[in-house]
């Protein structure tokens, strides 16, 4: 049977890709494939986010994409694990800038 991706992206640069998509690729197959991570996936494009307290950046990043196995990557160019980041709070999004723990907790009460 007849690869239909004969031109995939990955072809020749791949070792994982054979006549199909392979599960390290990072460029999806199609447009269903598109649909099909969407499902899986926390964030989407456009969304704010922050790193977590145990990693030292305190900037605010805009979710650029969603690669496979749970990555994605962020305006400022980095490639982050989901459970590196976490969902910016309107007092961060307000701030521009990730709070610290006593911060957040005073933002809640307030």
């Amino acid at each position: 049977m007849k690869s239909n991706i004969s031109k995939h992206p990955c072809q020749g640069k791949c070792t994982d890709f054979k006549e199909e998509q392979c599960k390290t690729c990072l460029v999806p197959e199609s447009a269903q494939c598109a649909v099909t991570t969407t499902l899986n996936q926390k964030y989407i494009k456009g969304d704010v986010v922050a790193y977590m307290n145990h990693i030292e950046f305190d900037d605010l990043h805009t979710v650029e994409a969603y690669q496979p196995e749970n990555h994605y990557w962020l305006d400022n160019g980095q490639l982050v694990y989901e459970s590196w980041i976490r969902s910016a709070t309107v007092a961060e999004l307000d701030a521009n800038r990730r709070l610290s723990e006593s911060e957040l907790a005073m933002a809640e009460v307030s």
